[in-house]
């Protein structure tokens, strides 16, 4: 426990560190939400019944960004050899890694939520599923980036393979997102999406550290 702890606090540190890539990230995101109003004209009702789903398909698009060189930038500077020489369990290891990138994803979309709403005149009844849905669909994107990742590492392109790769899983999670909050701001209950990512989510937290761990081992 001491060492997954340990783990996730260095991680967590080496993301603070590199703030020059989160505000490029940040400030991408914020493009796309400024962007969006102008490609679909300035009517309020239309822009209110498609924030949700602009929201979350610029968190999709800057996800892809942030996991682009994920376990690339590891193999390049050495780390990857130490996680695999490491006497913590590699799979521990992948774990905390992407855990620690989950918060940060988590944190920075909760920072950048709120001028987004209001930028797309977004019901602020809706911001508590919106939260609710990044808290359960932000982990399945980071976590099936990892395998996608991993799975490229050693091709070249990676960036266009990672892309392709994980297009059609994340359809189905920017799906269930949206229809939780189409359902809310419909004084509706969102619980059957929400539940639906859950179920994804348990699926894909234990069964991807154990399949990057072997993609990595094979190198």
């Amino acid at each position: 426990m001491r060492s997954f702890i340990s783990l996730f606090y260095h991680d967590i540190r080496l993301h603070m560190r590199h703030k020059t890539e989160w505000s490029s990230l940040v400030l991408f995101f914020a493009i796309l939400i400024v962007l969006m109003p102008f490609a679909l004209g300035p009517e309020p009702d239309i822009l209110r019944r498609l924030a949700p789903g602009l929201i979350w398909l610029a968190a999709l698009l800057m996800s892809l960004l942030s996991l682009d060189r994920l376990f690339v930038q590891d193999a390049n500077d050495g780390t990857l050899d130490e996680m695999l020489t490491s006497p913590v369990a590699l799979e521990a290891i992948i774990f905390t890694k992407l855990s620690a990138q989950v918060l940060v994803m988590i944190a920075v979309l909760a920072a950048m939520v709120l001028p987004a709403m209001l930028l797309l005149n977004m019901d602020t009844q809706i911001l508590t599923t919106l939260l609710l849905t990044f808290i359960l669909g932000v982990p399945p994107i980071v976590f099936l980036g990892g395998v996608a990742g991993a799975l490229t590492i050693a091709l070249k392109r990676n960036a266009a393979l990672l892309t392709l790769l994980l297009i059609p899983f994340y359809i189905p999670i920017l799906i269930f997102a949206v229809s939780a909050c189409d359902a809310a701001a419909s004084s509706l209950s969102p619980a059957q999406p929400l539940l639906f990512l859950a179920a994804f989510l348990a699926l894909i937290l234990p069964s991807a550290p154990v399949i990057i761990a072997a993609s990595l081992r094979n190198i």
